[in-house]
């Protein structure tokens, strides 16, 4: 969809464009293979965009132009990124239902299983319309040709149904837009993010502020545990925060509070977990309408370390109620 001459042009202005380029920044490729791997299809794409028309672009044709195009690329073996062939998914709640949308660019069979086993064409089933999710999942899927062979890679998701999944959730403050692409309800949908890197859609990004996190449930409802956990990376002016602070607002009105202190073990991945029976011994079973969690910044960083002076940031992933 790029057009390389801005609209703002003139078409007297327009002729000194003379062209596009796509850079390949290579500081951490090791090899020329990785350098390819990076560089295709996309300099095909660049191709297209610069040497087409703009009322003629069609990314449907594009796509099953560039699929026939790879046999050349396999001819000349180019180790080209081969994305064609990747299944997406999205977890979709409406009127209380919870559904998986899975989609890919071509217009090939998706072929799904829901307990973790890998997709088969023979076993496995057709996607033809989003996945109904009631229970813990695990689904995997992968596009198959008309011949029935796997292409591309497998997608797995694996989605824990807790009992804020699907539920209204509120934010004092809107993550960074740079770690924002789940959005809030990313906290809330049954999906934790990558346990290596925070860059994923689940993980959210919060630069130097207090945060508050507003659950709301449909009816009161019995809550025996929460548990989440932060990204530590401190080399990127990330830290885990020092507490944990909740209130639970009664089905009954009354509001019962609890103030935690967050262990850092120092690992990138610091899990904080809570027993509401061991916090709360009384004897009754506690069902809530609201959860209020309450999650003050690391602070400034140290002197001595990386970003120091600076506020920390803080990254959240799922927050599990069960």
């Amino acid at each position: 969809s790029f057009n390389p001459i801005p609209e703002e042009l003139t078409k007297e202005e327009s002729k000194y464009v003379l062209g596009a380029q796509g850079n390949v920044w290579t500081e951490y490729m090791q090899t020329p293979e990785k350098v390819e791997y990076m560089a295709f299809p996309r300099a095909i794409a660049l191709a297209e965009v610069v040497w087409s028309s703009s009322k003629n672009k069609n990314y449907g044709d594009f796509v099953n132009r560039l699929e026939h195009f790879q046999k050349r690329l396999d001819l000349l073996n180019v180790n080209y990124a081969n994305h064609l062939y990747e299944v997406k998914g999205e977890l979709v709640s409406e009127n209380g239902q919870l559904t998986y949308k899975l989609e890919t660019t071509t217009e090939k069979k998706i072929i799904y299983s829901l307990d973790g086993t890998k997709p088969s064409y023979l076993l496995g089933f057709e996607y033809k319309k989003p996945i109904k999710i009631n229970t813990d999942t695990n689904i995997k899927s992968a596009i198959f040709n008309a011949s029935k062979k796997q292409l591309g890679l497998i997608f797995e998701q694996n989605i824990k149904v807790h009992k804020a999944v699907g539920k209204q959730i509120f934010l004092n403050v809107a993550p960074d837009k740079a770690y924002n692409a789940g959005g809030k309800k990313a906290l809330i949908n049954g999906i934790s993010g990558n346990d290596k890197r925070y860059g994923d859609k689940e993980w959210l990004g919060f630069s130097g502020e207090d945060l508050e996190i507003t659950i709301n449930f449909d009816t009161p409802t019995e809550i025996n545990n929460i548990s989440t956990r932060f990204y530590n990376g401190n080399g990127q002016w990330i830290y885990a925060p020092k507490t944990f602070n909740l209130e639970l607002k009664l089905e009954n009105g009354k509001i019962i509070s609890s103030k935690n202190s967050i262990k850092n073990t120092g690992n990138l991945l610091v899990s904080f977990n809570l027993n509401i029976s061991q916090w709360y011994p009384e004897n009754e079973i506690l069902k809530s309408t609201q959860l209020k969690i309450t999650i003050p910044n690391y602070g400034v960083i140290e002197e001595g370390k990386q970003g120091a002076g600076h506020k920390a940031w803080t990254f959240i992933d799922e927050i599990i109620v069960e």
